[in-house]
């Protein structure tokens, strides 16, 4: 009986380690494969005060390496601007390309001849027009992981950063296009696969530390009855 009992506790003493460590896990930052952000846009004309033709640039830092110390090589690089799910300009890299982690590798997506359509207005200051629209930036890439004695392995990526407010201020003299995006973190299908898989083990766990209490409450009340 009493070692019976004792197992119980040390089972239930060990749920309690596995659960604090999956929940650590889980919260724990992953580092991202990408970091975008936008650069300084210019506008080229505009068209009866609705539509704009633009240049946009986004900069991007891709990794050169992971946690383990694999050497990263990206096959492609696709990012595509969507405005209302229509695609306005993709910026594509198909070759292969390796990036150092140096800020000199920082590359820029240039998307040339825009042409967007203002979604509202919104009044800055004293004769300071914005139009706004709202873009979404979509990526695609496929990494290869390269690491001695170790078969290379793929990867692919791809993630979208949610819808962008895009500021087009008039100030009379000319139409400035303020930066649309801070930062933007995209995570490799790995990564992903890691957080559902932990996700799984904690619902998992938490309904065995739940189900643990009962079935010793329902062992000592068999006990005492018999």
């Amino acid at each position: 009986m009493q070692q019976q009992l004792h197992s119980l506790q040390f089972f239930g003493e060990w749920m309690i380690l596995i659960l604090a460590c999956s929940i650590a896990l889980f919260f724990i930052p992953l580092t991202p494969s990408f970091t975008l952000h936008s650069t300084t846009s210019t506008v080229l004309n505009v068209t009866d005060g609705k539509t704009f033709t633009a240049n946009l640039g986004v900069e991007f830092l891709a990794e050169h390496s992971n946690t383990i110390g694999s050497t990263i090589h990206y096959d492609y690089l696709h990012l595509s601007l969507f405005h209302h799910q229509e695609n306005l300009s993709t910026f594509s890299i198909s070759k292969p390309f390796y990036n150092k982690h140096v800020v000199a590798s920082i590359q820029e997506a240039k998307f040339r001849n825009v042409s967007m359509m203002i979604d509202g207005w919104k009044v800055h200051g004293i004769g300071e027009a914005c139009g706004l629209l709202y873009l979404d930036l979509r990526f695609r890439a496929s990494a290869r992981y390269i690491q001695p004695m170790w078969p290379v392995m793929k990867d692919k990526l791809v993630d979208n950063c949610g819808e962008m407010k895009v500021e087009m201020c008039d100030s009379g003299s000319s139409v400035v296009v303020n930066p649309f995006l801070a930062s933007c973190d995209v995570y490799n299908d790995l990564v992903t696969n890691v957080r559902i898989a932990l996700f799984g083990m904690l619902i998992f766990l938490l309904v065995i530390a739940v189900a643990v209490p009962l079935i010793v409450e329902h062992f000592f009340c068999s006990a005492n009855f018999s």
